[in-house]
Order: structure tokens, then sequence, then C-alpha cells
């Protein structure tokens, strides 16, 4: 096999597990979705073989805990027919298409909800809400104060306070965010360690407004108010707080598998900059990232993988036509991972990390 275009990473146990005993789907308790807006178009064609290839014959509980994209992908997971939804959630993303060059917050939100709409379908909110084998974790953000705000003077001002604050102390968010998770079951079966968490469950009325709100960019899209079942207040991205997620949170036994777009992670969406606070190796010690190479994504039209300013930088025609390819061209990091997985050979190409490597900066992965 020529070099593959995936990248995968796993902490100790995860690289010992995968070694002894192959990479097995029964080994994976927990699925991880980062934020990420069209930058999950190029796992897209991951999440297909995910769904239709790895995960066939699930019949235990896993667990699924998304923000923002993250949770709109996972949703499709729990669905009746997942690999229908997910390619509905496709379709309509790539094709969310805006009359003014600089759409309106309301504008987008309701662009949104409509894709939401196409992909949920008059009864897929109940099959995600009571789903006992894929059991969804959205991740949310409650702003707190002026952060409730939907007047931009009123809102800029606090977001800016919140990531200075933030650059002194990630324990800073608990007194501008409360971080609220919609959970399918009695009970979550995820606990934070850190920052202050409120657990809601999910039902048929809440699974709309909880993913969208997951989804809900401050200043790009309107807050989400009042979901069904949840404290009153003003609910907003969950990559806020938990971007790419730093890991610290108990789970399930058993190995995590994330699949993601980049080798690296950052832990909240004020810490782009901070690079000292990028998650190390220590924290995947019972995870499997997945991710296209630094090479693939260097082969992609523009060198570089989708993003929201595709929309003000290109044409509607060639954004579409970009992100048709983008889509395309993934399908080799999806069947990479699918042989190395079927023929066992994914041992060889695991990339183990210690407690101290600092991700985006090591060296195999670093390279294209």
């Amino acid at each position: 096999m020529k070099k593959p275009s995936c990248v995968l990473l796993a902490g100790s146990n995860a690289a010992r597990r995968i070694r002894e005993e192959g990479l097995q789907p029964q080994q994976v308790s927990t699925l991880i979705g980062a934020s990420g807006g069209p930058k999950w178009l190029v796992i897209s064609q991951l999440d297909r073989v995910l769904i239709g290839e790895f995960f066939r014959e699930r019949r235990d509980p896993i667990v699924t805990l998304g923000s923002s994209i993250g949770s709109f992908r996972n949703m499709c997971y729990a669905m009746d027919d997942p690999m229908s939804a997910l390619e509905r959630l496709e379709h309509g993303y790539i094709n969310q298409i805006y009359d003014s060059g600089k759409p309106m917050p309301a504008e987008i939100t309701a662009a949104a909800g409509k894709i939401l709409d196409g992909v949920l379908g008059r009864d897929g909110a109940r099959q995600v809400a009571e789903n006992t084998i894929w059991q969804s974790h959205f991740v949310t953000v409650r702003g707190r104060g002026p952060l409730a705000s939907e007047r931009r003077a009123v809102l800029a001002p606090a977001l800016l306070t919140s990531a200075l604050a933030n650059a002194v102390t990630r324990n800073s968010l608990s007194a501008f965010w409360d971080r609220v998770v919609f959970h399918a079951g009695a009970e979550s079966r995820v606990r934070f360690r850190n920052l202050r968490t409120m657990d809601v469950t999910l039902n048929q009325e809440n699974v709309c407004p909880a993913v969208l709100a997951s989804g809900s960019i401050p200043l790009v899209m309107a807050g989400i108010r009042d979901p069904h079942g949840a404290p009153p207040g003003n609910y907003r991205d969950g990559g806020i707080t938990d971007y790419h997620f730093d890991l610290g949170f108990e789970r399930p036994e058993g190995l995590a598998l994330y699949p993601h777009f980049f080798p690296y992670m950052v832990p909240g969406w004020f810490d782009k900059s901070l690079t000292w606070r990028w998650v190390r190796g220590g924290a995947m010690e019972n995870t499997l990232l997945i991710a296209p190479s630094p090479g693939f994504v260097a082969g992609l039209p523009y060198g570089k993988i989708p993003d929201r300013d595709d929309f003000v930088r290109l044409s509607t025609e060639e954004r579409l036509k970009y992100w048709h390819a983008v889509v395309d061209a993934s399908r080799q990091v999806a069947e990479d991972f699918h042989e190395l997985w079927q023929t066992g050979r994914i041992a060889d190409h695991i990339i183990e990390v210690g407690a101290d490597d600092v991700l985006h900066r090591l060296p195999r992965v670093s390279a294209a």
C-alpha cells in the first residue's frame, strides 16, 4: 500500500490494544465529533465508512459526543437510516446559498434550521432522542449576563472580555458561560471534570433546537432561546468551551474514536492562538484519532480544507466546485482507513503519542 492519506494517532493504551487485538468495533465506547463548520467535508466520506461498514453491526450502546458540526454529524448516526441522513446533511450543507454578500445572523440561522429539518424529517428527532444504542450528547453553552444578548453592541464586547479572561485561565469561562449537554437516556454518560456543566435530557421537542444551538456561532448566527426542558436562556455554539475537546471528561470504559479534520486538538474556541494550551498526548491514552494527512490536504484545491471564509473569498460557483472536489477527494482518506482496518495493518501505521508530546509538532505528523 502506498503511503496512506490518513494520519492515525493513538495514546499508549489505545495503541497497545490495537497492536494486540487489531482494531475492533466493539472496543469503541465513544465517538467524538469536533466543531469546525465546513471542515467536516474532508471527512464526510470517512463518516460513511464508519456508518456503513465499521459500525454496521453495532448492537452495544455507544456514546457520541459532539459540538457544533460534530453534533450535526453525530445526530445522523442516531437515526434509523444513518447513511441517508448523512447524505442529506452533506447535500444541504454544501448547497446553502445566500443572496446577500453578507447575510445577517437570522438568515444563516434559518438556513441551518432548514438543513436540520431536511435531515430529521418528520420522525428523526424522536429517533435520536430514543435511540438506546447511539446515545447522543450535544454540547451547547448558555450565555450569562450580556452574553445572552442578541444586540451586537452588547454581545461583541462581552465576547472580547470572555476571550481575554480565557487567555489568563480556561477556568474563567464558567464566569461567562454554562456548558449545557443535551443527552439521550435518563442520565448523561459523560462527566466533564472542568467548567460548570448542566445536563438536559433529549426529547422529541428539543433535539433540533439543541443541535442548532450547538452550532450557533455568536455574531454569525442567532442564539436559540429556551430549548424545551432546558433552563431558560440563550444557547449558543458548544465549541466556545469544547472546540475540539480537551478530552478531560469521564466516559464509558473502552476506546474513544475521533474522526477529525486535523492531527491536533484545540480545547476551546478562544484557544485557537494559544498553542501552549492545545491538547498533549497524555490526554489521548485511550483515544484513536483519524485525520487526513498534511500531504493529502496540501494536494486539495487551494491547498486547504474548506472553512467559513470560503463564503466570502469565493463566488458561489467557485465554492460549490471546490467543496464537491474536496468531498470527492476525501474518498481516498476513507478508503485508506478501510483498507488498513480490513487488512489488519492499521497497527503498522499508528503513531503512538506520549504524555508530553505536543501533537501538532510531531515530526511524522507535520511532514507532508
